[in-house]
């Protein structure tokens, strides 16, 4: 019974292959739909590998152009040297920082240098207020803070020794403004200065 079932099998293979040959031959459309379909696939095997080429090369190049960068930068011998030197920078940038519990001490704080130095050039301070702006934390968590100050000018050396006072601070202090008011009933100069402080670590 299997036998004569794998005879038929294989009977009908043969009727279908010759019927597909004769109708191969006989048939030109087909012959010419089917080599115009396996064209296609060729085609689009080409252009995807060329694509697929294009793309290695790129980045063969891209990667190429990296390695060349990077080449001076494997003879350079002072990367350590380098860290350092950044490393001493960043401390110092840090110490030029105001530090303090909140901004309310940080502000008190403030006040006290500038009237301090006021008083050691020698003016008589008529203004001193917070003015408020952008309390977003820059780099490092440092926060901004700006005063206004007026005080009396009556001798303008007395001012060049304030000035000369904020430029030396161990703290950063910079005027933003400087506004002479000579024609005034009183002569008085008005500054604006801004400092950045940090609060400090509350421990638990």
């Amino acid at each position: 019974m299997k036998m004569q079932a794998s005879n038929n099998l294989q009977l009908m293979l043969v009727e279908a292959w010759v019927k597909t040959r004769r109708e191969w031959l006989a048939n030109v459309r087909l012959r010419w739909g089917v080599r115009f379909i396996f064209a296609t696939i060729w085609l689009w095997l080409a252009l995807l590998v060329q694509e697929k080429a294009a793309a290695w090369h790129a980045d063969s190049d891209e990667t190429q152009a990296q390695i060349q960068r990077l080449k001076p930068l494997r003879r350079e011998s002072n990367w350590p040297q380098r860290a350092d030197d950044a490393r001493a920078q960043l401390e110092t940038a840090r110490a030029l920082l105001w530090t303090a519990a909140s901004q309310g001490q940080a502000e008190a704080m403030l006040q006290d240098r500038l009237r301090d130095m006021c008083a050691k050039a020698g003016l008589n301070v008529r203004e001193l207020v917070n003015i408020a702006g952008d309390t977003k934390a820059a780099a490092e968590d440092a926060k901004p803070l700006r005063v206004r100050l007026v005080v009396d000018m009556g001798n303008r050396l007395a001012l060049m020794g304030l000035l000369s006072e904020i430029g030396q601070s161990p703290q950063l202090i910079i005027v933003d403004t400087l506004r002479l008011r000579p024609q005034a009933s009183q002569a008085r100069a008005e500054l604006e200065v801004r400092v950045l402080y940090r609060e400090q670590v509350k421990v638990p």
